[in-house]
């Protein structure tokens, strides 16, 4: 599952306390995990001597400045070059549509979700990288569910999975006499607390327009359900997605549709909308992912953003934090050796001490062991890291099958012309098909 602000795949963060980080994080669900070795490579070393070599990078449109700049130093560094293939929005289908011609890279910046590495059929057109040093190096288990299947890593994660939760205005807030919520009952009473103290504030923002946000506070939902072994039921077939946790969440989602406690324009709103609410004040509260961010520091600045801006994880009955694998550097097989040498050289490059570049670059927590973090990170982007780091705080979302446009399904639902029944039969009827497609064990 996939989610960032290019697209409605829900993607979804070296854990964190203060400005020190320690490797530890949530047990990962039983989807996957580290293989002991993989399948012998061709010889590479991050200083290896690549003159006279390019390479083709298969990357999407709104690649971070933190691949850029590693890309840049791996080529001043080796004498290699590094042949860039934009792909546009929606950047997965654009991307299997040319893989799907035969066509490879050398590498390839791509999603490291299991319904996506399966429809690469890694085993045999990506390298095994399990065993490589970097592996371990990973952070919050990404070493176990990013880019891993059937036991075999096949891709590097440098970035930080993406960590989902309310992002809210403090200054309403404390005017208001409340505290941030943590469940789904407290939202609720949150909103209409809000209503009446601050009725020229809507209490949430959310995205009917564009529609992928819509996905977010769904899935903080049913957080609680999956963590309590919905998941894993899923994805073995013994749970539909009819299951009475999956309908309530969405049934709460309509709940707060029903109470006001949307914005007016909730069918029509888009994402820069939301942005610029929230950043006036206009609206208390928006359920968005860690890739918010950045996008609230360059309108507010950080001193503005920590002063503003809180984070709160929140899901049905506790308050545990969703997250999502983000996008991994993978090494396909092209039978060019000397190239396969070059794209393998580079995450060693990429995992070694340059990687302090790609950090400071993308101005994000370090993914892999032994970084240092940039000193000016929002302290509500903090929270959202620290939720990684306690033990029970956070729960990834690992789906091995599709459930199909949940955007499209959500827009039904806030448009009234489907019920939250309606939504879950779809997302079921979706996922038997993808995991039929997929030969997925138990379908």
């Amino acid at each position: 599952m996939r989610l960032n602000k290019r697209a409605a795949a829900f993607a979804a963060g070296s854990a964190f306390l203060a400005v020190t980080l320690v490797a530890c994080g949530s047990s990962a669900p039983s989807l996957s995990g580290s293989g002991s070795g993989g399948s012998s490579l061709p010889s590479h070393a991050a200083d290896k001597d690549l003159k006279g070599v390019t390479l083709t990078a298969w990357v999407s449109n709104t690649l971070t400045p933190g691949y850029k700049t590693l890309f840049s130093a791996f080529e001043k560094a080796t004498g290699a070059k590094i042949q860039l293939t934009v792909f546009p929005d929606p950047f997965e289908s654009s991307l299997l549509t040319k893989w799907a011609t035969g066509a490879r890279p050398d590498l390839m910046v791509f999603q490291s979700a299991t319904d996506y590495v399966q429809q690469l059929n890694p085993a045999k057109n990506l390298f095994d990288l399990t065993g490589q040093p970097y592996i371990s190096k990973q952070l919050f288990n990404q070493n176990k569910y990013a880019t891993v299947l059937n036991g075999k890593n096949y891709g590097l994660s440098l970035e930080m999975p993406s960590v989902f939760g309310l992002w809210y205005n403090k200054k309403v807030f404390s005017d208001a006499g409340i505290s941030a919520p943590t469940t789904f009952s407290e939202l609720l009473s949150t909103c209409r607390t809000l209503k009446k103290k601050n009725p020229s504030v809507s209490p949430l923002f959310d995205v009917g327009g564009d529609q992928w946000p819509t996905q977010v506070l769904p899935f903080m939902l049913w957080t609680d359900a999956l963590k309590a072994g919905l998941q894993d039921k899923l994805n073995t077939n013994k749970a539909k997605w009819t299951d009475p946790a999956i309908v309530k969440s969405l049934e709460n989602y309509r709940t707060l549709i029903k109470d006001g406690c949307f914005n007016s324009n909730l069918k029509t709103a888009t994402y820069a909308q939301q942005e610029a609410a929230f950043e006036s004040g206009r609206t208390a509260m928006i359920p968005q992912g860690t890739w918010v961010s950045p996008d609230l520091v360059k309108a507010l600045g950080v001193k503005k953003m920590n002063a503003q801006v809180g984070w709160q994880a929140l899901s049905t009955s506790t308050s545990t934090a969703a997250y999502s694998t983000t996008l991994s550097v993978q090494v396909p097989k092209t039978g060019d050796t000397k190239k396969e040498s070059g794209a393998l050289s580079f995450l060693d490059f990429a995992s070694g001490p340059a990687y302090q570049k790609f950090v400071d670059a993308n101005n994000q927590a370090p993914a892999l062991t032994g970084f240092k973090p940039p000193a000016d990170l929002p302290t509500a982007l903090l929270s959202a890291y620290g939720a990684l780091a306690g033990a029970g705080k956070s729960y990834p979302q690992l789906f091995a099958a599709s459930y199909g446009p949940f955007t499209t399904y959500l827009s039904e639902m806030i448009n009234g012309s489907a019920t939250p029944e309606k939504v879950a039969t779809q997302l079921q009827q979706q996922w038997t098909k993808s995991a039929q497609a997929i030969g997925l064990a138990g379908f």
